[in-house]
């Protein structure tokens, strides 16, 4: 009976130091989600992608970053319609985001930081402001699947 009253204890023991490490979640990256592009410096490093784009009439800007590092940048019209996407890579490391484009020649490595429910890419005059404070219809519920009024 003693040798089963060790064998109980030892997988008692596994189940606790399993069960604890199992319930560990990772917190959730502060970065993940959709941003609505709020203001930016009157230089930025975005602007070069917004100059592209000129030929789309556009009235808001979305940056959806994804949990699986995937990026989209979507532009939307005045009813809310998509009128163009980007996709891309983001990674963030160190207090800065490296943000790569697929679809046109473009990468950045830039300072990020939090500002209430804002973040800031860049830093100093060249910036752009992007809020969580989204009101117009966008749904990040999905993080992998942006609608916008659907």
């Amino acid at each position: 009976m003693t040798t089963m009253k060790k064998v109980l204890f030892v997988l008692l023991l596994v189940a606790l130091a399993l069960g604890g490490y199992a319930k560990k979640n990772k917190t959730a990256d502060p970065i993940c989600g959709a941003w609505k592009y709020y203001n930016g410096s009157v230089k930025n490093d975005f602007q070069r992608i917004t100059k592209q784009n000129a030929s789309n009439t556009f009235a808001s800007e979305y940056f959806v970053f994804n949990k699986n590092n995937e990026f989209k940048h979507e532009f939307l019209n005045n009813e809310n319609q998509i009128v163009k996407t980007l996709i891309g890579k983001w990674k963030a490391e160190d207090g800065k985001i490296k943000i790569s484009y697929a679809d046109i020649d473009f990468q950045l490595s830039i300072n990020y930081f939090f500002i209430d429910k804002d973040l800031v890419l860049g830093q100093n005059f060249n910036h752009v402001v992007l809020t969580k404070d989204i009101s117009e219809g966008y749904n990040d519920d999905n993080a992998n699947l942006a609608s916008i009024g659907k």
